[in-house]
């Protein structure tokens, strides 16, 4: 019974249905995504600390980022990162609420919960970041 459990539960995540070829690549994309901002935030935070020491190195940084190549990386970045939580949002009511009867209604609800507090977030650190 224990193991017929486990089954139905697996079979509530997993689906044998072949994702489509953009989606696939998608979700190829997003550890190389991840590495890249972590690359440039490093890059960032290094430059910072030897512009306190007195060196132009943050201008470096500003004039790296402008570069037509980093932008449209970032732009990617950005777009594989975006994909990347909806999928995981959309995902995460499946393995919560595998054996409830009102799934529908509170997988919405759960998903609009987890945008609210993205969302909630990331405008406190825009308003952080702004003042």
């Amino acid at each position: 019974m224990n193991q017929q459990n486990n089954n139905n539960r697996l079979a509530a995540v997993q689906t044998d249905a072949k994702p489509p070829f953009i989606i696939a690549i998608m979700n190829k994309l997003v550890p190389f995504s991840m590495i890249w901002i972590s690359l440039v935030l490093m890059y960032g935070v290094v430059c910072m600390y030897t512009n306190a020491i007195g060196q132009d190195e943050f201008y470096r940084f500003i004039f790296f980022l402008r570069s037509p190549f980093v932008v449209v990386l970032n732009c990617i970045a950005l777009l594989v990162s975006v994909f990347h939580s909806i999928s995981w949002f959309n995902s995460v009511p499946k393995t919560i609420f595998s054996y409830h009867t009102d799934k529908k209604t509170k997988s919405y609800l759960f998903i609009v919960g987890l945008w609210l507090v993205t969302i909630f977030v990331s405008v406190c650190l825009l308003l952080f970041i702004l003042k």
